[in-house]
């Protein structure tokens, strides 16, 4: 591994550039004569997901929490980020429908989401449709705006972002550096509600 370089030096951006480096060109790939290791890597630290109890639910109700997905998805659709969704109207509208099922589940409404669609695993779902660190950036600044603008339950606040944060790091599927993963804690967006 003599051609091998540290992450952190800023040329490496990339996990298809860091595993180019592993070995030297001229050396095969694969089935060279010699042994080729490729040292383990981890792309994130997945942090634990506090899903909120059912106050929320009881609170909004299933129509608004629905309401609430399809305001934020229509959101997300004025920016960068619209391109991994359907272009198809119809398409995009079971898309945020889904999305808007697992909200409702996820928050206490019954297994909607489950029963028709299985497991969420998040990332391997969002497989087929890159995310990247800057567009789960997006997400989160466009559901601060989603909570302000539809009049969320204040008290109610701190709960749904301290699941939404983490949960949204599970979405993202594509690297695009080396860096951690940019964390959002309640006591520190707090004041922009």
């Amino acid at each position: 591994m003599q051609n091998q370089q540290n992450c952190n030096n800023s040329k490496i951006t990339s996990f298809t550039q860091l595993g180019e480096t592993l070995s030297p060109p001229s050396t095969p790939r694969f089935g060279g004569e010699e042994i080729r290791v490729v040292e383990s890597m981890i792309d994130i630290i997945f942090p634990p997901v506090p899903f909120p109890s059912n106050r929320i639910f009881k609170a909004l109700g299933e129509e608004k929490i629905r309401d609430m997905v399809r305001y934020h998805h229509a959101l997300l659709l004025k920016t960068t980020i619209k391109t991994i969704f359907p272009s198809n109207p119809e398409a995009l509208n079971l898309a945020i429908e889904k999305s808007a099922d697992f909200f409702v589940e996820a928050l206490g409404g019954g297994d909607v989401f489950t029963s028709q669609h299985g497991e969420p695993h998040l990332r391997m779902r969002h497989f087929k449709v890159p995310i990247t660190e800057n567009d789960r950036e997006i997400w989160l600044a466009m559901y601060k705006k989603t909570l302000k603008e539809i009049t969320f339950p204040k008290e109610l606040l701190e709960e749904f972002w301290n699941w939404i944060e983490p949960l949204s790091i599970r979405m993202i599927n594509r690297r695009t550096n080396m860096s951690a993963i940019p964390r959002h804690y309640w006591h520190t967006v707090k004041k922009e509600f």
